[in-house]
């Protein structure tokens, strides 16, 4: 399993300086000084996340700024250690001399820590050759993404990491043949995926390369340097691409294809050494819940049941009734929506310029969506979003995202947009709901701002919680009306719809051994359409995909659960508060907490 997606799953365990609460005795100040300690030294070790996290200079943590991560062996040993040695501090404080919300911390704390710990045991188990998060993307998109230029130190530490890229690619590439000497290897269409991204990396001239374009642009404005100096930084800039850079990624290409010559079809993860336990052991980080695969399986299947189930229900109200299976109801929907009466209510003018329409749409329903909060919610947030298009390196990809704002205030967050396809304007408002308000951005601004938490509650991401929240509110915008014509209802249903079919296609994957065309095909009669980066996303990345849906069906079970034993005294917006006061956490963890709320709210 590749270093990044371990990570994915580990909580960024930070301690506020200057915590404004009374340490009652000598294990609620050991277990303080032990959040702070294990985020000190993990972004001292770790200096990318340091980067990402938006830990600018002058706020007291200390990295390396010209540093990239240490991906080698030696690498993951020291993070090892460094996990091991806190929880093994974590194990001498006495549980019961806490406070009831430093108890709720150390369990969630306890939690990361062993779930990251059992990712190290499968560190070369996945697809580290892979088209999402694999080491040919990486720095480029760390690098452009996240490192700001504000003084010439800044421009001198951007130099700094082009000048290590080389060195991360050796590491991977050592990882690669480490891979294949075991037999684990990604599949053949998985890997001309990426031999493809790298030869366009390495195709145009130095001066044309996505990270010189990136890194001349933002020295443009830093003060005190005119432009005499600047054209030297950019020519130094320019000779690491073409001398150091460029080399290393056509070493880095011929080592993957390489292993690509010994690769097959094969997609799963069933397939490699230990697959049923590493498959297990990523549910159940993803979804945070402790399911078997079989039983998620399931579920998956039991839920694109009852949502085709609701779906019919608002086909039929358009004479829509008549198919072989929903799929075919769907393909029936979209013809009704090419009526040109409907056509123009609901899709962008091709010949006009509509990706400048489709940012400043998704920026109106943001601010829609503000206004609507307080019907469901008691906290607005402070931190800004804003939607700005997917950078067109990223874009084959495939995906829309949320990147949250930065720890120094001077980068709000951003909701991206992919525009490699015109988007239909029936779907734009579940999907500005889950990705903004009072989706991600929402949830991770109120961990970030919230004055009684502990710095580390604001910034940590647990997949089941952040996106099975994000899919509840969709349901909820639903719920509140806030879907205002027919079109948009159908397309929030069949958004749900899309996250359950993903659990069975994860599942299909990865524990019934489908191969891809069964997964494609699955999809077709299910969805009404199917999508090969959809299905390679799966391949990749096991058992994330499963954590949108199982996340949003365990949130609002425990909504109404706490509806039934409150009755009148259950309130929409203490429930919902109570459920983000304290940042992610694992979903078992949260319905202990909830059931706690309703004995103490009965």
């Amino acid at each position: 399993m590749n270093k990044y997606l371990i990570m994915a799953g580990l909580i960024l365990c930070l301690v506020q300086p200057g915590l404004a609460q009374v340490i009652a005795n000598r294990d609620s100040l050991a277990l303080e000084q032990l959040f702070d300690s294990f985020f000190r030294a993990y972004v001292a070790q770790n200096p990318e996340t340091a980067t990402q996290l938006g830990l600018s200079r002058g706020m007291g943590y200390e990295y390396d700024r010209s540093s990239l991560d240490d991906i080698s062996p030696a690498g993951d040993q020291a993070n090892i250690g460094l996990l091991k040695q806190h929880l093994n501090r974590l194990n001498k404080i006495d549980r019961k001399a806490l406070t009831p919300a430093q108890r709720l911390d150390a369990r969630i704390f306890e939690w990361c820590l062993r779930s990251t710990l059992d990712g190290y045991k499968f560190i070369d188990q996945g697809y580290l050759v892979n088209q999402m998060t694999g080491p040919h993307f990486q720095p480029v998109n760390f690098l452009t993404g996240y490192h700001t230029i504000e003084t010439r130190q800044d421009a001198e530490d951007y130099l700094a990491r082009m000048e290590k890229i080389p060195l991360k690619l050796q590491q991977a590439g050592q990882r690669v043949e480490s891979q294949d000497k075991k037999g684990i290897r990604s599949p053949v269409f998985i890997a001309d995926m990426v031999i493809g991204t790298i030869n366009e990396l390495v195709s145009p001239g130095a001066e044309k390369n996505i990270l010189y374009l990136d890194f001349a642009g933002k020295i443009k404005n830093i003060p005190g340097i005119g432009s005499s100096e600047q054209e030297s930084l950019r020519q130094r800039a320019e000779r690491i691409i073409s001398e150091k850079i460029y080399p290393a990624y056509r070493k880095y290409l011929e080592q993957v294809k390489a292993v690509r010559a010994k690769s097959t079809d094969a997609a799963g993860v069933w397939n490699l050494p230990q697959g049923e336990q590493y498959y297990a052991h990523c549910l159940k980080q993803n979804t945070t819940l402790s399911l078997s695969p079989l039983e998620v399986h399931k579920m998956g299947l039991a839920e694109v049941e009852a949502l085709q189930k609701k779906g019919r229900a608002l086909l039929e109200s358009l004479g829509i009734k008549e198919g072989d299976n929903y799929g075919d109801l769907v393909r029936q929907y979209w013809a009704y929506l090419d009526r040109s009466e409907i056509k123009n209510q609901i899709a962008y003018n091709a010949s006009g310029p509509w990706k400048n329409q489709v940012i400043r749409d998704y920026q109106s329903f943001i601010d829609s969506a503000l206004v609507k909060m307080p019907e469901a919610f008691d906290y607005l947030p402070r931190t800004k979003v804003q939607a700005q298009p997917v950078p067109e390196f990223k874009e084959q990809g495939g995906v829309t995202y949320y990147e949250p704002a930065s720890l120094d205030g001077k980068r709000p967050g951003v909701f991206f947009v992919n525009m490699m396809n015109m988007p239909n304007k029936a779907m734009m408002r579940s999907l500005t709901y889950h990705e903004t308000v009072p989706g991600h951005h929402y949830q991770l601004a109120v961990q970030q701002e919230l004055g009684g938490n502990r710095m580390y509650r604001n910034l940590f991401f647990l997949t089941g919680f952040g996106e099975g929240w994000a899919m509840y509110v969709q349901e909820l915008a639903y719920e509140l009306g806030w879907l205002p014509d027919i079109y948009s209802r159908i397309a929030e249903v069949n958004s749900q719809l899309f996250r359950a079919v993903r659990v069975v296609l994860d599942t299909g994957i990865h524990l019934k051994q489908w191969n891809r065309g069964q997964a494609m095909a699955y999809m077709e009669q299910n969805l009404g359409w199917a999508s090969g980066t959809e299905v390679d996303r799966y391949i990749v990345w096991p058992g994330q995909a499963c954590s949108y849906t199982l996340g949003r069906m365990h949130i609002k079970q425990l909504r109404e659960k706490a509806k039934e034993k409150m009755g009148p005294r259950f309130d929409l917006k203490k429930f919902h508060h109570l459920v983000l006061e304290n940042g992610s956490m694992p979903l078992d963890i949260l319905g202990k907490k909830v059931d706690d709320y309703i004995k103490g709210g009965i």
